[in-house]
């Protein structure tokens, strides 16, 4: 507190007196405080190095324990150029031969050169890659880079990337998947009129080109099909029935002619049953009856001289000639199923040929045709004489044609566009060609196993073992190898960290509560109780036998692993190396599960370093001691403020009682010296 240069008149210095007064009663107090304060700061910190280096040993035993250091795999590859692995713990020990026999690559297609100026659309182009498919609008007039900026922004696009390379003859446009793998090839198709320069844009493989040609063919010929699978079930159905029936009548024709044979020449019988030849009145005869084949007639009407008691022989005897078939049952017979001279003149009769359906079809065409062209005359004239608007005129031929010949000339249309199409884009591709093909990679393993995916990582190629592939075996080279087994090294670098953990814990300890010998001044933890605590609960675990593990392996020191003079751990290599090379499968049964060493000293350390361990407490204990402190602080500070206040207030009342007693002397002397 300041109260300005008061006291001058009477050569008094009441600041410097207040100050004087409050700073004897302050500073010894202060003093107290503010070293007992360094005190327990210097406490903290020193609790907080020591806490760090035991938490440091915990972690690592943590990781050694938790990470299944003992199980994990070590890899080498003798040509990472070509290929590298990583091992899990599941891994079996052992080498194997790699042959990358390809790289997996992503599809890259660009387009030919381009003019400068070129414009594009209106139309859109159809992506897709890997059964995802999505379309890119273009409008009329647009540039190359627009296509590109619509492809690269659209929201549907699962992959594609699009750009334009300058040649030095013009532009490209150059598109690619940025995902690798067969599955993942792009095709490009494009809708828009012909000699739109977007058309040039498409892009669509030989395979592809040759798929839809015969598509298109397919469905074509599926629209001039002679007749459907259901007519034709009836027509074989109808040719069966046929066929049955004219074996009987044919049966029937063939008794009446022989008893007509008989008939016209008694020896027509001992003739035919002889040399099966007839006489030339005989065969007159037969000739005649089978000319009237067509109208079946009962055997006694039909033969001559026919009597019951002749019946048998008659009938046994009589033959009859083949019919003749007329032109048009000549030109029909061979697509005639189930067709045989003896039944050709019921099955020519009743069978419908592909030709004649076709002749029908076309026929039902022409007269569809005829009648359209008949009813656009009379629009058109409509039309002309203003009684139509076209529009109208249009709707009417539309309504007037039956719904199932409209449908079928639409499907028509549509299939001579599409042959058409397709034949065009076979004929004359000028779309994008393949710069880079979509492929796998592929490996050989041991010269048996083909392995492939559509990355450059195979993962479980072997179980618990990842191939990451860089670079394609070279056919005059043997093939790369993996050698996978224990780690060793690392079980070996994880030993020596834990012992180098423990020594610098033990030096820290030592530094902080020892003595410094060359100046005599104690640690800030001198003569505490927890760092020696510490100390002893993990000297303990270190001797102490772990039960789970081989009866030759129960102790640290059968590692290798002693307590020196000086208290620090030293390392016996030769022990250490022999143990881990000989008896590898018997160090987890020593370091890890719940029993074992590892899990032993993190539980120790927590004990002195978690929450209720006794290094944490005490740590506690002087920061609480420190916000006592603090309170302390607040109360000195109040009292010299109130001091500091009544010292100056006593002052100021004695300058001003000096004053007065001055003037009043003053005033006597000059009354006196008047």
């Amino acid at each position: 507190m300041s109260f300005g240069p008061v006291g001058m008149n009477s050569g008094m210095d009441i600041n410097a007196m207040v100050s004087k007064v409050v700073d004897s009663e302050r500073v010894p107090k202060q003093q107290r405080i503010d070293s007992e304060r360094d005190k327990i700061d210097s406490s903290i910190s020193a609790y907080g190095r020591l806490r760090e280096s035991l938490d440091t040993m915990k972690n690592l035993m943590v990781s050694f324990r938790q990470e299944k250091a003992f199980a994990a795999r070590k890899v080498e590859s003798t040509d990472e150029t070509v290929v590298s692995a990583t091992a899990t713990t599941e891994a079996i020990a052992g080498r194997y031969a790699i042959d990358v026999l390809q790289l997996a690559q992503s599809h890259k297609i660009a387009s030919d050169v381009m003019p400068q100026d070129a414009k594009y659309g209106p139309g859109k182009l159809q992506i897709s890659l890997d059964n995802k498919e999505f379309t890119v609008q273009v409008k009329n007039n647009s540039k190359l880079t627009d296509i590109v900026r619509g492809i690269n922004e659209s929201k549907a696009n699962p992959g594609v990337r699009a750009s334009v390379i300058n040649d030095v003859e013009g532009p490209r446009l150059i598109v690619a998947s940025s995902n690798s793998g067969e599955k993942n090839a792009l095709t490009l198709s494009a809708e828009a009129e012909p000699g739109n320069l977007l058309k040039q844009l498409e892009y669509k493989t030989l395979e592809q080109r040759v798929k839809d040609l015969e598509e298109a063919r397919a469905t074509a010929q599926d629209l001039i099909k002679p007749l459907t699978d259901e007519e034709q079930a009836v027509a074989d159905r109808i040719a069966e029935n046929n066929i049955k029936a004219a074996k009987v009548v044919d049966q029937e024709i063939a008794d009446a002619s022989k008893q007509a044979a008989i008939a016209a020449d008694p020896n027509a019988a001992k003739d035919a049953s002889a040399g099966n030849e007839l006489s030339d009145v005989a065969a007159v005869a037969a000739a005649t009856a089978g000319t009237q084949a067509s109208q079946y007639l009962r055997p006694e009407e039909r033969i001559p001289g026919w009597t019951d008691t002749a019946s048998g022989t008659l009938l046994d005897s009589y033959w009859e000639p083949e019919p003749q078939l007329d032109a048009k049952a000549l030109e029909k017979a061979p697509d005639v199923p189930g067709w045989s001279p003896s039944a050709s003149g019921t099955l020519t009769d009743s069978y419908v040929t592909p030709k004649e359906a076709q002749a029908v079809l076309e026929a039902k065409k022409a007269d569809l045709e005829e009648k359209l062209a008949q009813e656009k005359a009379s629009l058109d004239a409509k039309v002309l004489s203003g009684e139509l608007t076209p529009e109208e005129a249009k709707q009417i031929e539309l309504s007037k044609l039956p719904q199932e010949e409209r449908e079928y000339l639409e499907r028509i249309d549509k299939a001579q566009a599409d042959l058409q199409s397709a034949q065009e884009s076979f004929d004359a591709y000028r779309g994008m060609t393949q710069v880079q093909a979509a492929q796998d990679s592929k490996v050989l393993l041991d010269g048996v196993a083909q392995l492939s995916s559509d990355n450059n990582i195979i993962e479980d190629a072997i179980e618990g073992v990842d191939l990451t592939l860089k670079g394609r075996s070279d056919r005059n080279k043997a093939p790369s190898e993996i050698d996978i087994e224990y780690d060793r090294l690392r079980v070996r670098a994880d030993i020596e960290q834990f012992v180098a953990a423990y020594n610098q814990f033990y030096q820290v300890s030592k530094e902080l509560a020892g003595v410094d010998p060359r100046t005599g001044q104690a640690g800030p933890l001198a003569g505490e109780s927890v760092v020696r605590n510490a100390d002893s609960r993990l000297k303990s675990v270190f001797s102490a036998p772990i039960e789970p593990a081989s009866d030759d392996l129960k102790t640290l020191t059968e590692f290798g692993i002693a307590t020196t003079r000086q208290g620090t751990l030293e390392i016996n290599y030769d022990m250490l190396d022999r143990q881990i090379n000989n008896n590898f499968n018997k160090l987890e049964d020593f370091f890890g599960g719940n029993q074992g060493f590892a899990k032993k000293v993190e539980e120790a350390i927590q004990g002195i370093t978690g929450v209720t361990g006794t290094l944490r407490t005490r740590e506690q204990t002087m920061i609480d001691r420190n916000y006592s402190l603090d309170d302390d602080q607040a109360v000195l500070d109040r009292r010299m403020e109130s001091l500091e206040k009544r010292t100056h207030a006593k002052f100021s009342a004695m300058q001003d009682a000096t004053s007065n007693m001055q003037s009043q002397l003053a005033s006597m002397m000059n009354a006196l010296g008047g």
